[in-house]
């Protein structure tokens, strides 16, 4: 019994770590920062009690790249006269993450005796399941969103406003996708991996909650649909070459069935739940568009064709325009006064082009590469599932600016830990 709690409060850990949110508190403070706190203390106890390296050779390059981001954006600022600052303060955002991120894995090992690749991508998988369920709960019960919402404040750690979406706590919008979109990475890595033979439930348990985030994780954000289809071709990458035999069979069978299961589940409550079906249309909006008109329409995909919005002078390529979020007061170059995104447009690598130039991009897409290459060092067993994790990111940048490095960092922390133990 002790135990089952002691996991369950790992869990919420967790939970606060993926999918930080404001806590009503009349300060801005956010549970990632608290979990990064105590991961900060917990770092500090560890190393007074083993000595040796304080940090990792592969920690120091990594800090060493975001700093140098931060120090190329104030420039940036600074060249462009503005103040907007966002990335200026990145190196600080990437320390908090990776602060929480030990926590995380600190406390694993302390429940579990031991932490790996395998253990903490359970705990990611079992967040956002329960993530999912409660977010379609939530449309069901009018009462349990209103308790939801009252623990959470407003602001960007619930990455902005829900605006009557689906959402749980914390996970909101294209953000929550890129996780979804990760995690069913890791479930479909695990499930391939897997010895039905002798684990023929923890199968079943993957593939559920494989079937819960791809479908609640797309009415939530429909980014989620990306980590869908990269995660069916890991499957059959990693499946395809055990061939024929009894294993496999338990694998395919299971997954086959599991699927059938869900479409047919998925059949009934669309016929008989509304709330259901006015989620799932909008989940998969393109497939019922496909079905119904005989073309694929979605109608964010037709507003961010409208965003693509091109530079305009070799400056801003190169160096940007030190704008991010966008002034309120100037015009653009339609002659309309700017207001959110910059430049109206919110296609990551634009914003980070019109931010900090194709020079500040590079950074960013260098410091993920890096995260991505470490790990798979590390975990060679897992390099495929590390490098699908690069491609989903990389990927998402073609619709919004979020990224996946609360997803890196507790295995890059666990890469770190394992540069720092001394050779046998």
């Amino acid at each position: 019994m002790m135990r089952t709690l002691l996991i369950l409060i790992v869990g919420l850990v967790t939970s606060f770590f993926l999918f930080p949110f404001n806590l009503p508190v009349g300060i801005t403070v956010n549970t990632k920062m608290i979990v990064a706190v105590l991961g900060a203390v917990l770092f500090v106890w560890d190393k007074m009690k083993e000595g040796g390296p304080v940090v990792s050779r592969r920690f120091l390059i990594y800090i060493l790249i975001c700093a140098t981001i931060s120090v190329w954006s104030y420039c940036v600022t600074v060249v462009s006269g503005t103040s907007d600052y966002v990335f200026v303060k990145y190196i600080v955002s990437v320390i908090v993450w990776l602060g929480a991120a030990y926590a995380v894995v600190w406390l694993i090992k302390a429940v579990h005796g031991r932490v790996t690749v395998e253990l903490v991508g359970n705990y990611l998988i079992g967040v956002c399941t329960v993530q999912c369920l409660l977010a379609y709960l939530m449309t069901v019960f009018p009462g349990l969103e209103a308790f939801v919402d009252s623990l959470m404040g407003e602001g960007e750690s619930f990455m902005g406003t829900a605006d009557g979406r689906m959402h749980g706590l914390g996970a909101a919008l294209d953000p929550a996708g890129l996780r979804f979109s990760a995690i069913l990475l890791i479930s479909s890595f695990l499930m391939a991996k897997l010895d039905y033979g002798q684990h023929p439930w923890q199968g079943v348990l993957y593939l559920m909650s494989f079937v819960i985030v791809s479908i609640i994780g797309n009415m939530i954000a429909r980014t989620t649909t990306v980590g869908f289809v990269l995660s069916v071709v890991l499957y059959v990458v990693l499946i395809w070459p055990r061939g024929n035999n009894l294993v496999v069979n338990w694998s395919w069978g299971i997954v086959g069935g599991g699927i059938l299961a869900a479409i047919l589940v998925s059949v009934w409550l669309y016929n008989n739940v509304p709330t259901f079906r006015e989620n799932i249309r909008f989940g998969f909006e393109g497939f019922f568009s496909l079905v119904e008109k005989g073309r694929w329409e979605v109608r964010s995909n037709d507003m961010l064709k409208g965003m693509i919005i091109w530079p305009e002078s070799l400056k801003t390529w190169i160096i940007g325009d030190g704008y991010f979020d966008g002034p309120q007061d100037i015009p653009d170059r339609f002659g309309q006064i700017i207001t959110g995104y910059y430049m109206k447009t919110d296609i990551g690598y634009l914003r980070y082009i019109f931010y900090f130039g194709s020079i500040g991009l590079v950074g960013m897409i260098s410091a993920f590469v890096y995260l991505a290459v470490s790990c798979m060092k590390a975990h060679p067993e897992y390099r495929l599932l590390f490098l699908s994790f690069l491609i989903v990111n990389i990927l998402g940048w073609l619709k919004v600016s979020s990224d996946i490095i609360m997803v890196f960092a507790p295995f890059f922390i666990l890469a770190c830990q394992a540069e720092n133990q001394p050779a046998e």
